[in-house]
């Protein structure tokens, strides 16, 4: 998500997480208060996605924020906001400073942490941002892992982790500048737009692990 990041910035980023953390702690957000059925949770794809629409939902997205950042303040958000379902965007903002196993392991780290509070996990997966190239390797290496990681996780019907993968759509729609901003990096109207429709077909058929489009193209077996 960030084409490049400074000490500064770092340093600027963890105050920031720090602060929303306490922030969820004392019930000061401005997003509602605890309990919410529906969290969205993750980097500024979450904390920018306009997510009023949706009945009884917080949004807690941090511009900048990593799976690491995420699976630090998880415990203290799902203790206070109780999710059944958590809207998850975290992953590439990881890859600039660290490899792809690695932030594998802080996702799935998260992931248990929710799943083990009984919520399922969507998971919106990495674009390919016209700004950011040089990941969209260990974007598709990234994405390829979840996948795996949810069919592992599938049982006897239910897929406690949901993956809606948004590369390849994007992708063959030509990765339109239409789904962007000017900086070639977050998502415009029109990309979340498709997000929310995603969105809405996933957590309307329980079952299935993988989404394309509107389409379930990987079901949990019985």
């Amino acid at each position: 998500m960030l084409p490049e990041r400074s000490p500064s910035s770092l340093a600027q980023r963890s105050l920031r997480l720090r602060l929303i953390s306490a922030l969820v702690l004392c019930g000061c957000t401005t997003s509602p208060e605890g309990p919410a059925s529906l969290l969205f949770e993750g980097d500024s794809d979450i904390e920018y996605w306009d997510t009023s629409g949706y009945a009884g939902a917080a949004n807690v997205g941090v511009g900048g924020a990593t799976c690491r950042d995420v699976l630090d303040t998880i415990e203290d958000v799902l203790a206070e906001y109780q999710p059944s379902e958590v809207v998850l965007v975290c992953g590439e903002n990881d890859l600039w400073e660290q490899g792809v196993r690695a932030t594998f392991e802080d996702f799935s780290g998260v992931v248990s942490r929710i799943q083990a509070r009984g919520a399922t996990v969507y998971y919106m997966g990495t674009k390919p941002e016209p700004s950011t190239a040089s990941l969209h390797t260990e974007y598709q290496e990234y994405d390829a892992l979840i996948r795996t990681h949810a069919e592992s996780l599938s049982a006897a019907g239910a897929a406690p982790l949901v993956m809606i993968d948004v590369y390849p759509v994007f992708e063959t729609a030509d990765n339109s500048d239409s789904l962007y901003l000017d900086d070639g990096l977050h998502l415009s109207g029109a990309g979340y737009a498709l997000w929310d429709a995603w969105l809405a077909a996933a957590r309307g058929e329980a079952g299935c692990i993988l989404w394309e489009r509107a389409s379930c193209v990987v079901a949990a077996t019985d």
